[in-house]
């Protein structure tokens, strides 16, 4: 019995195609756990609210991914979170309208996680 060319390429790319459709779908079943193990973390709390609504509130989508919160804890309820201007990206974001953004994006997860823990957030702008 021969086997012709055609034959072992029609079979080669038959079976490549479905260890690829395999592939993909076990490697898209796995559970991605380091990349969950924040929002793990935040689910269990740290016993002070303002650090289970921060939990949550720093894991908020950032248009550049620079993530440019910093935080103060003032008092018991009270918190000051400011930008780190050293995360600012000036060439792409020139009028720091992406940071807007994703300072938009923390103040609303802090606010929805508050609202679940049974806190109402309030922001003055700019205190200082």
């Amino acid at each position: 019995m021969r086997v012709s060319r055609r034959a072992i390429l029609t079979t080669g790319a038959a079976t490549a195609a479905i260890l690829a459709i395999g592939g993909t779908r076990w490697a898209g079943s796995r559970e991605a756990r380091k990349a969950r193990e924040p929002w793990r973390a935040a689910t269990t709390g740290f016993g002070d609210p303002r650090l289970d609504v921060l939990a949550y509130a720093i894991l908020a989508p950032n248009p550049h991914n620079m993530q440019p919160w910093q935080i103060r804890l003032e008092d018991e309820l009270d918190m000051s979170i400011f930008c780190a201007l050293d995360r600012r990206l000036p060439a792409t974001d020139p009028l720091d309208r992406q940071i807007t953004i994703g300072f938009g994006c923390f103040l609303e997860l802090m606010r929805q996680a508050a609202a679940e823990k049974g806190f109402r957030a309030e922001n003055s702008l700019f205190p200082e």
